[in-house]
């Protein structure tokens, strides 16, 4: 990540202004001073990725892959669009002189991230490392687009309230311990074999370092990759033709597919196909 210079949001900030409620009006919208209050308050839950851009035909090219890339994250970022053309006082604020630029926010602190156009391959690696950022800071919740009735909840037991409290303060060790001892005391609990599930896929975007240049090892990082940016039938594959020749690592290959069975959800189409395949695969 390259640094653009000092940058002060303090003009902007609020300290009282509040976090607001997870739901956005669109996976970006266009930002002014006002918004951005809004988000920088947002930004203490999940992190908001920042684009500044002008009426060029990169900024437009960029803004595309942009788009696409949040709305494919499932809710893991909030995303606003600063024109650098009609807010420069923003643009200036965070030290970015041409457009396009792209920037993260991390509980009201803003991180250049690059300067110029990106294709989505290098986009998603560098967002890779805005979700381990994030991860350390505990600030993993998601939002979603337009504020979409929910249906009433049922209530958790004990075990799974303490573990889905260990998630929301950030502590995955410790949610990871109470999924575990859950599944040992009830093997069929399919609600805690999904917690569990989705506490090792946290753990792993948290811990994630440079990719090993060959191995199962870059092949398990990659598909976690593909997940992050909503490629699910591209990171199934991934497994499961590497699974087909690679006999000597097998037995870690098909665990990280069952996991990411029940990640996705084993009613998904991409999983109930994927299941047949492995099976064939196995037999």
């Amino acid at each position: 990540m390259s640094n653009f210079g000092a940058m002060d949001l303090s003009g902007l900030t609020q300290k009282d202004q509040k976090v607001p409620n997870q739901a956005v009006a669109d996976w970006l919208v266009n930002g002014d001073e006002a918004t951005l209050r809004a988000y920088l308050a947002l930004s203490e839950a999940t992190p908001v990725l920042m684009l500044v851009t002008d009426q060029s035909e990169a900024s437009t090219r960029l803004r595309a892959v942009v788009y696409e890339v949040i709305q494919a994250s499932a809710g893991r970022f909030a995303g606003i669009e600063i024109s650098i053309e009609q807010q420069p006082q923003i643009a200036q604020a965070v030290a970015v002189q041409q457009a396009p630029a792209m920037l993260a926010i991390l509980a009201g602190q803003p991180a250049p991230l690059f300067q110029g156009e990106a294709t989505k391959d290098q986009l998603l690696n560098v967002l890779t490392q805005v979700l381990q950022m994030a991860a350390e800071k505990k600030i993993t919740s998601q939002v979603s687009v337009g504020a979409v009735p929910e249906a009433p909840k049922k209530s958790l037991p004990p075990e799974h309230q303490a573990a889905v409290a260990a998630i929301d303060s950030g502590d995955l060790e410790k949610a990871l311990g109470l999924y575990q001892k859950l599944i040992v005391e009830y093997p069929n609990d399919s609600e805690a074999q999904a917690g569990l599930a989705q506490v090792k896929f946290m753990i792993r975007l948290a811990n994630a370092g440079p990719e090993a240049a060959n191995g199962v090892e870059s092949l398990l990082v990659s598909a976690d990759q593909l997940l992050v940016a909503g490629q699910v039938e591209q990171a199934l594959t991934s497994l499961l033709e590497r699974f087909e020749v690679d006999f000597e690592n097998r037995e870690a290959i098909r665990e990280r597919l069952l996991e990411l069975f029940v990640l996705i959800g084993n009613a998904e189409p991409a999983v109930l196909e994927a299941r047949k395949k492995l099976a064939t695969l196995m037999f």
